[in-house]
């Protein structure tokens, strides 16, 4: 990947840094010259850590240490937050009420105190990037669990309403929308899928740093569908 994104040097936090899609996130604008931080409730071990991200601790569910690593991440261009949780389908007859509780927290609750952070200093500064990470199965009910769904569909939500706050400003807010990724999280779920059909992790990633990008100024709220 060359360095011709407009990130030479710019700041961006990567939330879920460890997991599979975060680390590719990572990757994908260190090697476009950011300066990337990779925040995880636990940073990835050291055989897996990219030598151009430095990594950082955060609990995404405690709203103090969040805004402290937005404010520690410096002058801040671009929060990308890959954090989520799954829930498989399941009739509703059956619903779980810690499970549902569970998805809300993992996947709503945190892009909510990821958001309110990242705001606060990107509207101080007047420009900046917030990309979220929501899931095909927030906009397509069928063959999917309400947990997990109604989470997913609170975050595109969630984007929307931060996107109206800042038209017009130089700062954005955008979802990415995956169907699924080739992670091996999702291999061993779904051991009988075709996995070579899958969209592969660096071809995802690029949806990212492509709406993170400065001349992607005129894309805010966009639900982009990778």
């Amino acid at each position: 990947m060359t360095r011709d994104h407009g990130m030479d040097g710019k700041s961006v936090l990567v939330f879920g840094a460890a997991g599979a899609l975060g680390a590719g996130v990572a990757a994908a604008f260190a090697a476009a010259g950011a300066a990337v931080t990779g925040a995880d409730k636990v940073p990835p071990a050291a055989g897996r850590r990219l030598d151009a991200v430095q990594y950082e601790a955060v609990d995404v569910l405690d709203d103090g240490e969040v805004g402290a690593i937005v404010d520690a991440a410096g002058p801040l261009w671009a929060v990308l937050n890959t954090v989520g949780g799954f829930a498989p389908a399941r009739p509703l007859a059956e619903l779980d009420q810690a499970e549902l509780t569970g998805q809300l927290e993992l996947n709503l609750v945190t892009a909510a105190l990821i958001t309110k952070h990242a705001l606060r200093v990107m509207q101080r500064a007047g420009q900046g990037r917030i990309v979220h990470t929501a899931s095909r199965a927030g906009v397509v009910t069928r063959g999917n669990g309400f947990a997990y769904s109604v989470s997913k569909a609170a975050v595109l939500h969630l984007a929307a309403m931060a996107a109206d706050e800042v038209r017009g400003t130089g700062v954005t807010v955008n979802c990415v929308v995956p169907s699924i990724i080739d992670t091996p999280a999702n291999r061993a779920a779904l051991p009988n899928a075709d996995h070579d059909k899958w969209p592969k992790v660096e071809d995802v990633a690029a949806a990212y740093l492509y709406l993170a990008r400065p001349d992607a100024h005129l894309v805010n709220g966009a639900a982009l569908p990778v």
